[in-house]
């Protein structure tokens, strides 16, 4: 055990000889529990969150080429602005720093004020087509959106077992998917472009009254988390709450015995946000951050941003268009996240990532020759299944890069900074989409297809490390 875990914390939980603090032994306490409904519920709720606030985070996107367009509100420069901060500064602030509040003052906290700021500052953007003030209040309300994209998918790591990580944390993922195509495409085909004030009430609605009441009564703190920071008395009526229900679902007659000798955690109250550029986890931060602006910029929402437009430049209507991006997103995301699940953890996540990135370029080259109404239902599926797969799966990576002291700000600045990629993104395709129109959008198709998708996925393939199996106190000390 380090230095720094030996040191005597208020309050802590001593070994069983009484004499040392218990850092590490919550951690081992929690990875030995039989897989039970108890770790399903608490990561299936904490995608909740991440599917309610992707699907707000596509409003700008789905709602231009339907309102704000043919209004002539503003035009796609001022949209790739609108996306550039919506999507790409505020959530990078919300991410940052909210991730911050994670890691110094506990998981629920950062969740709970992610919820608020979505609840309290998205609704203006309902009542406006004045472009400063969409802009103001996009941007705003993505601070929350970037607070539960930092933590989230870290929350879940730190309840769910090692040896069954990839098959649960994956196959709630599924759920994820499933409320974000749903949520942010099913309301649109009936509201848009009638009542797409309702749409945005929609997301307000949730947030409030959905997340905040979740993460307030549903969801416990991690209690690694809890063990991290020196508060062994929550951290043990956590952990002894989530046992005593463990073994009451398992049927078992005792719970196995936890192996302590491979979990050391050391106590700290603060934040060693300098760690992230120095040594082996500089060595991943850097990564990741090339990673995440690459894929960010290009898969995500340089192909998310213009989606809606080019399958309206062929002619599908509204609805056609909802309906390709509701079955894309949760069939082929789900089937995509199911089949990922069911690996489980026989298969190294910077592999899968490998595999989503191939077949999402396969799939959008194909589109670019096919792009008939049955074609884009089909490749369109097949692509976002892929991105799907290497989205999820490259959260998940990440998350467990860094070690539990700062895995919430590890995630928020890798993947925050990584959202710059919106920043650029949807400005460098938007250029790219405009200037090849007449060419069938075949700039816009090249960036999405080979630094959005191809080259980040094979960052990650080649230089990323093995987690497969991995106890997180081992992957990161």
């Amino acid at each position: 055990m380090s230095a720094a875990g030996t040191q005597p914390a208020t309050g802590c939980i001593m070994s069983a000889a009484g004499t040392q603090p218990a850092t590490g032994r919550i951690a081992a306490r929690i990875d030995r529990l039989p897989l039970t409904w108890v770790q399903w519920r608490l990561a299936l709720i904490s995608q909740v969150f991440w599917g309610v606030i992707i699907a707000a985070d596509g409003v700008p996107g789905k709602l231009y080429p339907f309102i704000w367009g043919p209004r002539h509100a503003f035009g796609l420069g001022a949209l790739s602005v609108l996306l550039a901060v919506g999507n790409g500064v505020g959530i990078l602030a919300g991410e940052y720093l909210i991730g911050l509040v994670a890691d110094r003052w506990g998981r629920r906290t950062a969740l709970l004020l992610s919820s608020l700021a979505i609840g309290l500052l998205l609704w203006p953007t309902a009542l406006t087509d004045h472009f400063p003030l969409l802009l103001l209040f996009f941007g705003l309300s993505s601070i929350g959106m970037g607070g539960v994209l930092a933590t989230n998918v870290v929350y879940m790591g730190e309840i769910v077992p090692p040896a069954r990580r990839g098959g649960v944390m994956l196959a709630s993922q599924v759920l994820a998917v499933v409320i974000y195509g749903l949520l942010g495409n099913l309301p649109a085909v009936f509201w848009v472009p009638a009542h797409y004030q309702w749409f945005i009430f929609l997301f307000c609605a949730c947030a409030l009254f959905v997340l905040v009441p979740l993460v307030l009564w549903a969801m416990p703190e991690s209690p690694r988390w809890l063990e991290c920071h020196g508060r062994h008395q929550e951290a043990e009526r956590v952990t002894a709450a989530l046992e005593a229900e463990c073994l009451r679902r398992s049927g078992l007659a005792a719970l196995p015995e936890p192996d302590y000798a491979k979990y050391a955690v050391p106590v700290t109250e603060h934040v060693p946000v300098g760690e992230l550029m120095h040594g082996q986890y500089g060595q991943r931060t850097i990564l990741l951050l090339v990673v995440w602006c690459l894929a960010y910029s290009g898969m995500f929402y340089g192909f998310g941003g213009y989606e809606p437009s080019v399958l309206s430049a062929y002619h599908l209507s509204a609805g056609q268009t909802f309906g390709v991006i509701l079955v894309s997103t949760v069939i082929g995301g789900g089937i995509g996240l199911a089949a990922c699940s069911w690996l489980n953890e026989s298969v190294e996540r910077r592999e899968t990532i490998l595999f989503g990135g191939l077949v999402n370029f396969a799939a959008l080259f194909a589109f670019y020759f096919i792009h008939s109404v049955v074609a884009s239902y089909i490749l369109l599926t097949l692509s976002w299944g892929a991105a799907m797969v290497l989205l999820f799966n490259l959260y998940n990576y990440t998350a467990a890069s860094y070690p539990t002291r700062m895995r919430a700000t590890g995630m928020g600045l890798t993947d925050g900074v990584g959202h710059l990629g919106a920043v650029f993104g949807p400005i460098v395709a938007g250029g790219l989409f405009a200037a090849t129109t007449g060419a069938g959008f075949v700039g816009w198709f090249a960036y999405i297809m080979v630094p959005g998708a191809l080259l980040p996925a094979m960052l990650v393939g080649w230089f990323g490390i093995n987690q497969r199996r991995a106890i997180l106190e081992q992957i990161s000390a």
